[in-house]
């Protein structure tokens, strides 16, 4: 099959908590075929603060993405990433972000386990983040265009209504967001679906998920 033509544009590729890079490997293949320049940003949220992966992210930005135009793609804690580096900003070029699974607002899981010593050790600075309903509402909105994908095959375990397993569907919503859509799937592996890629790429192409 002969690939289409490169469109100039970069995708950067952000995995949640728990997870490395390679859970992000084939969405990330499908937008290369697609024809888009893809980076990956491995990272461990144990290892380094929320501030101290914002600025890794921005630097790979800065560093390796050689398109003129670029965008984000963040599953979980790659979405609070990447919203807390609008607080010094982006280089010029940012167009379109998607989330996927994004806890934007404190997430039921991390709220119940966070004074959890082994939670506190697996998660860092940022597992804590990620269950203080004050440190959401200082986290900046995106100033460009931004759409929300949504999963909705969770349990009731924890729950009193929709979500993904991990993240409440309502919580996925944030203001300003361009359009918003849910899935069958699952927070561990919204990624992998054939139908979220097919999402992804008429959000970075149209502003929007569906015609």
């Amino acid at each position: 099959m002969t690939r289409p033509p490169a469109r100039e544009q970069a995708v950067i590729l952000l995995h949640g908590m728990g997870r490395t890079w390679m859970s992000m490997a084939v969405l990330g293949l499908r937008l290369r075929n697609a024809g888009y320049e893809v980076h990956w940003f491995g990272y461990s949220p144990r290892k380094s603060t929320l501030d101290q992966l914002t600025v890794r992210l921005r630097e790979l930005v800065e560093n390796q993405v050689r398109a003129p135009q670029y965008h984000l793609i963040g599953h979980s804690l790659g979405n609070i990433i990447v919203r807390n580096g609008f607080q010094e900003g982006y280089r010029a070029g940012l167009k379109r972000i998607v989330m996927l699974a994004p806890p934007n607002g404190p997430a039921a899981l991390a709220s119940m386990m966070r004074h959890l010593r082994v939670y506190q050790w697996l998660t860092g600075d940022s597992g804590q983040k990620l269950g203080d309903d004050a440190f959401f509402r200082t986290l900046p909105v995106p100033d460009v265009e931004f759409g929300v994908i949504a999963g909705n095959c969770g349990h009731r375990i924890g729950f009193r209504d929709a979500n993904d397993g991990v993240v409440r569907v309502e919580n996925t919503k944030l203001d300003g967001m361009r359009d918003w859509v849910e899935v069958d799937r699952t927070h561990t592996f919204i990624m992998y679906a054939a139908e979220t890629f097919d999402l992804c790429l008429h959000f970075l192409d149209n502003g929007s998920f569906r015609p």
